[in-house]
């Protein structure tokens, strides 16, 4: 047997909703989901349509097995494109034509990886850095418009006691 419902209460804990059928509730029931190597958390909303099987119409055995499009809960429109959101907030899509992957993200992200992480890619940065640690770099390091080392300034730091001629300096002072 299978009906449509609207979710009425989502328990976290359990892993279980209440669906309302009219003014017939269920009893607590799972959703369907990856649950094998590949593990998704992703739990039905309050208010939103779903799909229910129950096999030989028997209750105890009912699962959601997946949302219904609805005005509250539109769909992700992308057309030939991939996504995810949360909330409407977190978006992360992939253009296939374009081979772009996108995160547009509410707040900040963190990364946790013990073992190192490596970039392979040429990276632009819009906005300033801050290394907490040492920093090392095998090729040439350029500041376009100055650069800073022990607050002594590249550009603008004066060599003391220098005589003009093929004389050499000593370091910055």
């Amino acid at each position: 047997m299978s009906r449509v419902g609207v979710v009425e209460s989502v328990d976290l804990n359990a892993g279980t909703v209440i669906v309302r059928f009219g003014e017939q509730l269920s009893p607590p029931i799972e959703w369907l989901g990856p649950s094998g190597r590949l593990k998704v958390w992703a739990p039905p909303s309050e208010g939103e349509q779903v799909s229910v099987v129950a096999p030989e119409g028997d209750p105890e055995q009912a699962v959601i097995i997946g949302g219904l499009r609805s005005s509250r809960f539109a769909p992700l429109f992308l057309g030939a494109g991939f996504g995810i959101e949360i909330d409407g907030e977190l978006r992360i899509t992939y253009d296939a034509d374009a081979r772009r992957l996108t995160f547009d993200l509410p707040a900040d992200i963190h990364i946790v990886a013990p073992s190192g992480a490596r970039l392979e890619a040429d990276v632009v940065i819009d906005g300033d850095v801050q290394v907490n640690g040492d920093l090392k770099a095998s090729g040439v390091v350029t500041g376009d418009t100055d650069v800073v080392f022990a607050g002594k300034s590249a550009k603008g730091h004066r060599h003391l006691g220098v005589t003009a001629g093929s004389a050499v300096s000593g370091g910055p002072q």
